[in-house]
């Protein structure tokens, strides 16, 4: 597969509430970037997702990294598609061979609106 639609980017949060309190997770720290390619979401993982209140509007595949989490955000700057730019929480993570047989990882990703938004 080629890795040609851009830019991805993994932000790890980090809880800067102060102690005692509910915590508040800033994704301020840059955990991974990748070239990354763009995939079909299949009608299963579509609904899927629906079942359990998600929204799949991504597929896409990045450079194997196995520390990559569901609790982590994933911000695309992509080279064509203008419209897929901006922060996405991931929904599944999928370690995988492509069609070469080399390792690659998966991200299922649902738009958010913001990074930081309360």
């Amino acid at each position: 597969m080629l890795l040609d639609s851009g830019i991805a980017t993994i932000w790890r949060g980090q809880n800067t509430a102060s102690a005692g309190s509910m915590p508040l997770l800033m994704f301020d720290v840059k955990y991974f970037q990748s070239y990354y390619g763009d995939k079909t979401v299949g009608i299963t993982r579509y609904w899927t997702a629906a079942a359990y209140d998600d929204r799949a509007d991504l597929l896409i595949e990045v450079q194997r990294n196995a520390g990559i989490s569901t609790a982590d955000r994933c911000q695309l700057v992509p080279y064509f598609d203008s419209a897929a730019a901006g922060y996405y929480k991931i929904l599944q993570v999928q370690h995988l061979l492509d069609s070469d047989g080399q390792p690659m990882t998966d991200l299922t990703l649902e738009r958010i609106d913001s990074i930081d938004s309360p």
